[in-house]
């Protein structure tokens, strides 16, 4: 039990933060009643109470700051994430100077900008009716002032990808694949592999720990891989998601192995909304902590009934990470993929190289060097959108509680 001591925390300050957000301070009360229950967990409930009253706390002065910022009619800040598509134009959002959260940008035509771009925006703000921080949205014209230097790297990388979906899968760059694309990998359950996430961060280091020996080393070289990682990709918000992911086992590395994965898990969850309380209410960051969390509880279950072997071990991580996150992606859209843990199991064994490989491809393609490692992974990506295309149909109408519900009859199964 001593890997799950910090969880109560990490919910309880979600909790808090979310009931700030949501405009339900009374819940406050009663989180903080409940985490005084019991007389053998009273530590635990000091815990939770000050873990609550921090993190309401944050994001009630992070309202208030965002509420009395002025934003006119001209503001100038940077992209904090790449621009999305939206069903009437394009969507930015932009990091402002003493602004305490990122401020969506409506515009009519795609933006010549790049996350970490410096721009100013002219036209006029509005009232969002999203939950969060800031309760502002903008539309208007974009004009870019300076591309940063990982919209350089992203560039040259894709002038030697031939495959769009080798930069979404190492840079989390989309930029060159067709809406059909992004449409077919979605059904699939395949989308996820264009997004940067704890998957990619544990890739790379994995990868830079295998060839050094010793378990210092390989704490410095795992460091050294995601400092690059980091250097090249950037510091987009699923960045840093993945990246306190993959620092958090650093240290439980660099710690004899005593941290276990849920209490680094719960470390990241109070690290990030922390530093930003806008993700309590980000489905993003909930999809990523309950894949995480549903893995490394469910993938020990799982392989009870499955077996050992490799092949049982990837189907138990595709079906542990889909049991976990079918009702928030139901929640999302409305529907689920019946194919997904099939199509994540088939391209499994190439998804690592992919990463690698064409990691080390973008860092050369800053040279002129890249093409020729791309063309040794290109067959690997063409499999992937293979293996994706062939699938039957791929997604079916589905409410959130009715995946929930069956989601609780596999699980209370496994523990039989």
């Amino acid at each position: 039990m001593r890997e799950l001591r910090l969880v109560p925390a990490a919910v309880v300050a979600w909790l808090a933060t979310l009931a700030v957000l949501f405009g339900y301070p009374w819940l406050l009360g009663g989180l903080v009643a409940f985490a005084f229950l019991g007389g053998q967990w009273r530590g635990q409930g000091i815990l939770c109470a000050a873990s609550g009253a921090i993190f309401a706390t944050l994001a009630h002065v992070r309202s208030v700051r965002a509420a009395g910022f002025h934003i006119g009619s001209e503001v100038t800040g940077k992209l904090a994430a790449e621009p999305t598509q939206t069903a009437s134009g394009w969507m930015v959002r932009l990091r402002v100077p003493g602004y305490p959260a990122q401020l969506p940008v409506f515009l009519k035509e795609e933006p010549e900008a790049f996350s970490g771009s410096l721009v100013t925006v002219h036209g006029h703000p509005g009232p969002s009716d999203r939950v969060g921080v800031g309760q502002t949205v903008f539309s208007g014209e974009l004009t870019a002032h300076a591309h940063s230097w990982t919209a350089a790297v992203a560039e040259n990388f894709r002038a030697v990808c031939d495959n769009g979906l080798i930069p979404g899968m190492v840079l989390g760059d989309t930029s060159l694949q067709s809406p059909e694309d992004k449409q077919l990998y979605i059904d699939t359950g395949l989308s996820h592999l264009s997004a940067v996430s704890g998957s990619n961060v544990a890739i790379v280091c994995t990868a830079a720990a295998l060839v050094v020996p010793g378990p210092r080393a390989r704490v410095g070289a795992s460091a050294s891989a995601l400092a690059l990682f980091v250097a090249l990709v950037g510091w987009e918000p699923s960045v840093q998601r993945a990246t306190v992911a993959g620092l958090a086992g650093l240290v439980a590395v660099l710690h004899s192995s005593k941290m276990e994965p849920l209490h680094a898990l719960s470390l990241g969850v109070l690290f990030l909304l922390a530093a930003d309380s806008d993700l309590a209410v980000s489905f993003g960051f909930a999809l990523s902590v309950a894949a995480t969390a549903g893995i490394v509880a469910l993938t020990p279950l799982l392989l009870r009934v499955l077996g050992t072997g490799i092949v049982a071990r990837a189907f138990a991580v595709a079906i542990a990470a889909d049991i976990v996150t079918m009702p928030l992606i139901a929640l999302m859209s409305g529907r689920v993929s019946v194919v997904s843990v099939i199509a994540n199991v088939l391209v499994a064994p190439v998804v690592p190289v992919i990463t690698v490989v064409g990691l080390i491809a973008a860092a050369l393609a800053q040279v002129g060097l890249g093409r020729p490692l791309v063309i040794l992974i290109e067959p690997l990506a063409d499999w992937i959108h293979f293996v994706a295309s062939s699938m039957p149909v791929t997604t079916v109408a589905a409410g959130p509680f009715a995946v929930l519900l069956l989601g609780g009859w596999i699980i209370a199964a496994l523990l039989r």
